[in-house]
């Protein structure tokens, strides 16, 4: 038995995202990310990772309302120690700061079926400049996010997006090549653009079966959680300083 169903997928499909005949549908898939987390947020803690559970946040609601009338997407989502959020809104100031204004890592539903993803949303300004600041610090930086997007194989895909349109879909086998790579970064501006890096895997997929989901999901957030780390502002991996005196929607020179 596998941890989601076609029928879970389906209430998330264009054809029923907004139907209420499926909101049980959609909150039981709702309840098995939480399973989910249960089970893997014990280990994420035991390997240190500096990514953190939000009650009010993480886990995405399955009830449709008037704000959200539709729900086609599902996500459990992990972001920064509040601490590390505090400190980048006092040294790099602009308005306050919520956890979508950050990088996360986590693991979703939608009609297509299961993804882990790593996400800059455009609102993640910060953590977009940091990053951008730091693949364009020269060559070893950029082998460095080579490496991680090799070890993606060809399961990873980069999305780039500007206001829900896409913008570019590329696979992270090709991100290799470093050509393409600077082509991408070419053509990504923090701020204005979401930059996904997502796996998927079919919801019939049987390394989605109940006994062995957490494990799977687990690694693949796992290489994922190196683009975290490699990318996102945090007092160790600072590369908005010398942003100092600049617009944060601007590339820092």
């Amino acid at each position: 038995m596998n941890i989601f169903t076609a029928t879970d997928i389906r209430a998330l499909s264009d054809a029923h995202a907004a139907d209420p005949a499926f909101d049980v549908a959609r909150l039981q898939a709702r309840n098995q990310l939480a399973w989910l987390h249960e089970r893997i947020y014990g280990e994420m803690r035991a390997r240190r990772w500096d990514v953190h559970f939000r009650p009010e946040w993480s886990l995405s609601p399955a009830q449709r309302s008037e704000s959200k009338p539709r729900v086609d997407v599902l996500r459990l989502r992990y972001t920064k120690a509040e601490y590390v959020v505090h400190l980048m809104q006092k040294q790099f100031g602009g308005s306050a700061l919520t956890w979508d204004d950050c990088a996360w890592l986590g693991i979703g539903l939608d009609g297509q079926g299961v993804f882990v993803e790593w996400q800059l949303a455009a609102s993640a300004q910060l953590d977009a400049q940091n990053f951008y600041n730091k693949v364009t610090q020269g060559a070893p930086e950029k082998r460095t996010l080579r490496q991680i997007f090799a070890e993606l194989s060809g399961e990873g895909a980069l999305e780039l997006s500007a206001q829900g349109q896409r913008v570019l879909h590329v696979r992270c086998a090709r991100l290799v090549d470093l050509n393409v790579l600077n082509d991408t970064l070419e053509k990504f501006t923090p701020g204005q653009h979401a930059w996904r890096v997502v796996t998927r895997v079919a919801v019939a997929d049987p390394r989605l079966q109940i006994n062995v989901a957490p494990d799977e999901l687990l690694y693949r957030l796992a290489q994922l959680y190196a683009l975290h780390q490699f990318a996102a502002w945090a007092p160790r991996n600072n590369f908005l300083a010398r942003a100092r005196g600049e617009s944060n929607s601007g590339i820092a020179p």
